[in-house]
């Protein structure tokens, strides 16, 4: 459609100058005011784009970067007020069965509410030859409900974060107060970096747990290769490590063979004494020992091996570091 108002002139001294039409002078400066509102959008903490919700209200947070004014928000088109707070807002949005569209300050996040949903996800089919959209569900930070002061200080109308140790320990258990001895310390939790396992504001797995590959974003996992070992193919290492701070090295979850004898109940019995006094064996000196027991380690490996088992060698050559085939009898124990 064409514009009907003409240009305007007008004579500023000698030289004549042409005004915008007015139709266009006003999608200009509507231009420069969205672009205005877009340099101050807010910064969503939480929730994020494609958010599962199986609540009928869900809690809004968000940061204003510049200027202490109000967020508004928006539900599906419809006005619900503004949030509250100066650099850091905080609010509630009621939803709908559904989809629903939340303009948060100039964003806009998808929340599809589904009463009594379970924690996971919802795929939702895409139009043809486009991928379905997926929404998940979150676990909140508590500490974001109660405010950001206890993790942030503001300076200068900016947010800054507090030291890890000072901030985590807050709330959370010290692993490491006091040196506590025979406690055996996770690298990351005795320096405090509590964020390379966690994440502070919100995580779609339990415990804010930031990686979906969880002990193995650090550490190697199985080579496929071999035997290895149940709980490390199901990736269940808690069941042997405590992810923060155990009794034994490897923040191993309890010491010795009573690791082992856990799951394992019927252990060889013919083999638990390190106390030797068959003619039969001879104990190489380095031999691991649980005590006056054989360590479970002795002949098996905890991870993974190439022999059935968990083998710490292929028999008979196993059985042979203590029971020589050919031998002496000034060589063993009497």
């Amino acid at each position: 459609m064409k514009d009907a108002s003409p240009p305007v002139f007008r004579t500023m001294g000698t030289r004549p100058v042409t005004l915008l039409p007015l139709s266009l002078l006003a999608m200009l400066l509507a231009g420069a005011f969205s672009g205005a509102l877009a340099a101050s959008a807010p910064v969503i903490l939480y929730p994020p784009d494609l958010t599962l919700s199986s609540q009928p209200v869900i809690p809004l947070h968000a940061v204003r970067k510049e200027g202490k004014a109000p967020i508004r928000v928006t539900v599906n088109g419809k006005p619900i007020g503004t949030m509250e707070g100066a650099t850091v807002q905080k609010g509630e949005a009621p939803l709908v069965p559904g989809l629903n569209r939340l303009n948060i300050g100039g964003k806009t996040v998808r929340v599809y509410y589904r009463a009594g949903s379970p924690e996971g996800r919802l795929a939702i089919k895409g139009g043809k030859g486009k991928p379905p959209t997926v929404f998940r569900s979150y676990y909140l930070h508590p500490a974001v409900e109660e405010g950001c002061g206890s993790c942030h200080v503001e300076e200068g109308g900016k947010l800054k974060r507090k030291d890890q140790k000072t901030a985590c320990y807050g709330c959370h258990d010290d692993f490491g107060k006091g040196g506590t001895p025979g406690i055996f310390l996770h690298e990351p939790v005795a320096a405090g970096e509590c964020t390379s396992c966690h994440d502070p504001h919100f995580s779609a797995r339990s415990k804010l747990q930031k990686s979906g590959k969880g002990c193995m974003e650090c550490h190697d996992a199985p080579s496929g290769k071999g035997i290895v070992h149940a709980p490390v193919r199901a990736g269940q290492c808690a069941g042997c490590h405590d992810p923060h701070a155990g009794v034994a090295p490897k923040q191993l979850v309890r010491n010795g063979n009573s690791l082992c004898t856990k799951c394992h109940e019927n252990f060889h019995g013919v083999h638990r004494s390190a106390v030797v006094r068959s003619t039969m064996t001879k104990l190489p000196p380095d031999v691991p020992r649980d005590g006056n027991d054989l360590s479970c380690l002795a002949c098996h490996l905890p991870h993974q091996s190439a022999n059935a088992r968990l083998l710490v060698k292929s028999a008979p050559e196993l059985c042979h570091g203590c029971h020589p085939v050919r031998f002496k009898r000034s060589n063993y124990a009497p």
